[in-house]
């Protein structure tokens, strides 16, 4: 079941106290997967900026929150954040995903509102599916907002981030 939720929360409340969560990724470039395991935030900060400056444009990444367990399983995700940007144009939009563990697994969403619509730019939640899964233009921000919106839903207190406006979302439903 999905549930919107209206305000950012402390992770905190979802069990979540940095020591024992891992943030891992999946992203695609071209014809490169990478999947990564971030243990610290500059590390993640650099794979963005990696990201950021690639001659080609990545598709929608995907990092995950999850136990330091092994093998790392879907269940052990908790959390979801999925972004797309368009460097050239400086925007970006993301979604965050949360199973509330503590209120039989219901999946609160939300995406990013920002002031940097453009017209002439598509950006999608999910690549596979890009068509039916584009981000609203009042969902775009900066790609310096991006970077706070990724270091601070990794390492930060809040859930969505602060850093930026999020709206809650009820049509997103894929963890």
């Amino acid at each position: 079941m999905t549930k919107t939720a209206q305000q950012p929360r402390a992770w905190a409340d979802f069990g979540v106290h940095r020591h024992g969560w891992v943030t891992s990724g999946v992203f695609q470039v071209g014809t490169a997967n990478y999947q990564c395991e971030f243990r610290a935030e500059p590390e993640l900060r650099r794979f963005v900026d990696f990201l950021i400056a690639s001659p080609t444009q990545p598709d929608t990444s995907r990092l995950y929150l999850h136990q330091s367990v092994t093998p790392v399983r879907p269940e052990h995700h908790l959390s979801n954040l999925r972004f797309q940007f368009d460097a050239e144009h400086d925007v970006a939009a993301a979604v965050v995903l949360l199973i509330d563990r503590n209120h039989d697994d219901e999946l609160l969403t939300w995406m990013t509102r920002g002031e940097a619509a453009r017209s002439d730019v598509a950006l999608a939640h999910d690549s596979w599916n890009a068509d039916e899964t584009l981000f609203p233009p009042e969902s775009y921000i900066t790609l310096a907002q991006l970077r706070e919106v990724v270091a601070e839903w990794a390492y930060g207190e809040l859930v969505p981030p602060a850093v930026v406006q999020w709206s809650p979302v009820s049509d997103i439903t894929w963890f």
